[in-house]
């Protein structure tokens, strides 16, 4: 049987940005995209949100080879 990984994770966040930057200087993970949205998601995938919101993506990646 193959090893099993996540593929991705979801997180509803209060301060994107204090996120953004433990996951970019703690975390060292690197931001692949970043998208903003001015309305909710029309297929609810959001949540029953309306109002504004935002996309990150991020990836760990090495800083050495070993």
């Amino acid at each position: 049987m193959a090893a099993r990984r996540a593929l991705h994770f979801v997180f509803k966040v209060g301060n994107r940005f204090q996120t953004a930057r433990f996951c970019r200087d703690v975390l060292r993970m690197k931001v692949l995209r970043h998208e903003e949205f001015e309305e909710g998601c029309k297929a609810s995938c959001n949540g029953p949100y309306n109002g504004r919101w935002s996309k990150f993506s991020f990836w760990f990646y090495r800083t050495k080879r070993f």
